[in-house]
């Protein structure tokens, strides 16, 4: 089962401005002839009712959408730089948006969106060791360009989701193990800060803001506009899946071999878990992935697997190259999707316990509606890192995450949805570690938000906050508090 399937100041503002106006911009209370003459002819400045608006507030989770006043679809750092600027001077609230699959909506606002998907630059370095993206680039955007030099960045299954939000917060993929997460890839970052200021982000460039924006960007220190990540020659995979349809007592024993045989694998191997129900009282286990050893190697780990389980399960392997298996992971193209979800996440440091096991399935069985269970398999390179060389702390012994996600096809299901997902969720808090996933954002945290998603390392945030952003002029409901 496919992945995407499963989870279902330089420039000076003019102060005033003379131009004649359409009757949209006139009607409207804020100053946008302002914001409009300080913006270049590839920018695009949208209201509602104007063409391309609709096309541009599309949003992932129909939960969360908002309509703004105003869109400004910039296509350069000076755009955005500007398009800050004005919302600073005119005390206007603002959002920023990139791929915006933000799960919470937090690239949504009913004043003002920064979009950052005109930044559409995507240039490979002569040497073919790194790659300069722009902000508004999808992860589908970069593979493709990388393709035909057989080179590789380690990043997400889904081709529609932003580079910048993915990025910013982690960026999990069935690379990681081998590779690193994607901002352990990143060399440089461009980003317009809470001063109007394009600043560079780099080891020898504000070297505290390159740190805090490996894992903790998303939305709390300034508006990037550019990455340049470094590449990996890889010019073949081979993609994998395991899949048993157990009943329940068959099902924890998988789970806890699962686990343990984590342990000991090899760094060149990815995957993650799904778990669901399937019919008759049985549940649908399917580990599925990436390696980038033989194919040999591979069959050999899930023969072991499948050994320490106890249970018969079906092994398929698929050697490619990585564009392959990232076309095989997206799944069937269905563009960007928008649909009324709702998703939470935890980290697993210490083994689950039978019982904890026992919880999940439990309630993924009595559950009144589906839920989709993904763990996705953390160690290799992304646990040789230490909890404190970036701001993306859920390192050392980490052994997965799990993400709990469920999606409807219309708002009357809302309350029923979100309400078993919660007591879902509630039920596996003796059993995790506390910690959970920034890009999986969940409002449902509460005040501990922050101690969730960066640990220990919250302080030097909060402190990298104060210095740059003393102001707050980067917030939103789960920004870092200081």
């Amino acid at each position: 089962m496919k992945r995407r399937e499963f989870l279902k100041y330089s420039g000076a503002l003019v102060v005033g401005s003379s131009l004649s106006l359409p009757k949209a911009i006139a009607a409207t209370a804020l100053p946008l002839g302002t914001l409009k003459s300080n913006l270049g002819p590839d920018d695009l400045m949208l209201l509602p009712g104007q063409s391309n608006f609709d096309r541009y507030n599309v949003a992932f989770n129909k939960r969360t959408l908002l309509n703004p006043q105003v869109r400004v679809v910039a296509s350069s750092a000076q755009a955005v730089q500007n398009a800050f600027v004005w919302a600073q001077k005119n005390g206007i609230p603002f959002a920023v948006r990139s791929g915006g699959h933000s799960y919470e909506g937090f690239s949504q606002s009913r004043q003002l969106v920064i979009d950052t998907r005109g930044l559409d630059g995507l240039d490979l370095e002569s040497d073919h060791k790194s790659i300069t993206v722009g902000a508004g680039r999808s992860l589908g955007d970069v593979y493709k360009k990388l393709a035909p030099n057989k080179l590789a960045i380690p990043a997400g299954s889904c081709f529609p989701v932003g580079v910048s939000g993915h990025t910013l917060g982690g960026g999990f993929g069935l690379l990681s193990r081998p590779l690193g997460l994607a901002c352990d890839n990143v060399e440089s970052i461009e980003m317009v800060d809470s001063f109007g200021q394009i600043r560079q982000c780099n080891d020898q460039e504000n070297q505290d803001l390159f740190w805090a924006l490996r894992g903790g960007g998303n939305g709390n220190f300034g508006i990037v506009t550019k990455f340049k990540f470094r590449t990996t020659d890889l010019d073949h995979v081979t993609t994998f899946s395991i899949t048993w349809n157990e009943s329940l007592d068959s099902s924890i024993k998988i789970i806890a071999a699962w686990q343990d045989w984590l342990t000991d694998l090899s760094k060149q191997i990815t995957g993650t878990l799904h778990i669901d129900r399937a019919a008759h009282g049985q549940f649908r286990i399917h580990f599925a992935g990436i390696s980038i050893g033989t194919q040999t190697a591979l069959i050999n780990a899930l023969k072991s697997l499948k050994t320490l389980s106890g249970e018969d399960a079906s092994i398929v392997t698929n050697p490619t190259d990585f564009m392959g298996s990232a076309l095989h992971f997206n799944g069937k193209d269905l563009g960007y999707e928008s649909v009324w979800m709702k998703a939470k996440s935890d980290y697993v440091v210490k083994p689950l316990t039978t019982q904890g096991i026992r919880t999940l399935l439990e309630a993924l069985s009595d559950s009144p509606i589906p839920i989709a269970i993904m763990c996705d398999s953390y160690g290799g390179v992304i646990n040789q890192v230490a909890r404190d060389a970036t701001a993306f702390v859920h390192r050392g012994e980490t052994k997965y995450s799990i993400q709990y996600y469920t999606e409807w096809s219309d708002a009357s299901g809302t309350d029923a949805h979100v309400k078993t997902i919660r007591d879902l969720y509630e039920k596996m808090r003796p059993f995790v570690s506390g910690e959970a996933y920034v890009n999986y954002c969940d409002v449902d945290l509460g005040p501990n938000f922050a101690q969730a998603y960066w640990a220990e390392n919250l302080p030097r945030l909060q402190k990298i906050k104060a210095q740059y952003d003393p102001h707050n002029a980067f917030r939103h409901a789960q920004s870092i508090p200081f």
